[in-house]
């Protein structure tokens, strides 16, 4: 689950926002939003007036993207039965995102999959198996191609519905990054769920440590990233699943197949600047599966860390010098 990745994969770098705080102000905030527990940690003599416009904007923002809360924008558009709905501009821009990064990642990002979540159930108590034929009635209102988007005006095929979960943390992220700086915060953690943003370094000049959450035991870590002014973000088989007849089935769709990605990852970590592209980026990876998902990051100059099935992690070229395996069980694979 998304709260117990905040536990693990977050305790390091909040550790080290503790520990690097001791010759400037430190102002940290706990909240819920996006249906997921949320925490920022600034550094500076205005840190506490900048958290609060940073949590006012994830309030905000998720107002405008929820799927869920009636008055929502997108809420809106979903029941509209293929009629224009017009956007705010901010909603505008995150589903125009949504569809950029859908179509670079050729569907395997897909922000149309809601109909295959609410049919599975997943993280639900109704979490079953669908029969076949539900599954290929869903899979028919999936296809990013299908969405209009003029302007601040959408539309969808009737009984299609949008989910922006899978970009809308690492955009608020890159958001409330901005923020900060604006602020005039140059040192900061923001975690959201399983997005974090790092702003600078910390005091002695050191990297920020960030921990990846051990797939097998999701309230520990099996390495770390030092990583500065960047965002860490993770998807992993291990978040919102359930077992079936001895299956494991997760939250993470193939968009063509209808059914929970059947791959031979267990998760995939992203580092980027641009957390919005990381956390689009974690799911296509996942549901393209180790070699595909490995000549894709070499194309298009991602940088990842796979842990697979096997219990063989590769990490890319640019994060090598600041990743430590730190857990037994694994094996770091050349």
């Amino acid at each position: 689950m998304k709260k117990r990745w905040l536990c693990a994969a977050a305790a390091a770098v909040l550790m080290a926002a503790v520990l690097a705080g001791c010759g400037q102000k430190e102002v940290s905030q706990d909240f819920y939003a996006m249906d997921t527990a949320m925490s920022i940690r600034a550094y500076g003599s205005h840190a506490q007036d900048a958290i609060n416009q940073c949590v006012q904007y994830i309030n905000a923002l998720e107002q405008d993207i929820s799927r869920t809360q009636e008055g929502s924008d997108l809420s809106a558009l979903n029941r509209a039965e293929g009629k224009p709905v017009g956007l705010s501009e901010q909603t505008a821009d995150v589903l125009e995102q949504a569809l950029r990064l859908a179509g670079e990642t050729e569907g395997c990002f897909d922000p149309t999959t809601a109909p295959l979540s609410d049919l599975w159930g997943i993280g639900t108590e109704q979490a079953a198996v669908p029969a076949q034929t539900d599954i290929d009635a869903a899979v028919e209102l999936v296809g990013y191609q299908s969405v209009k988007l003029d302007g601040t005006e959408a539309s969808l095929p009737a009984g299609a519905r949008i989910d922006l979960g899978g970009i809308g943390k690492g955009y608020a992220a890159d958001h409330v990054a901005q923020l900060l700086r604006d602020a005039g915060i140059k040192r900061a953690v923001i975690t959201l769920g399983g997005n974090i943003y790092v702003l600078g370094e910390k005091e002695d000049g050191v990297p920020w440590t960030v921990g990846i959450t051990d797939p097998d035991n999701p309230g520990d870590y099996f390495a770390t990233l030092g990583v500065s002014d960047t965002s860490v973000v993770t998807s992993g088989d291990y978040e919102r699943y359930f077992e079936q007849d001895g299956a494991r089935y997760c939250h993470i769709f193939d968009p063509e197949t209808g059914w929970p990605a059947q791959t031979d990852l267990r998760s995939v970590t992203v580092v980027s600047e641009c957390s919005t592209e990381a956390d689009a980026y974690t799911t296509a990876l996942f549901v393209m599966g180790y070699d595909r998902a490995k000549a894709f990051c070499e194309e298009h100059g991602i940088e990842a860390v796979f842990v697979k099935k096997d219990h063989t992690v590769f990490v890319t070229d640019g994060l090598r010098d600041s990743f430590s395996l730190t857990g037994s069980g694994y094996t770091y694979e050349e």
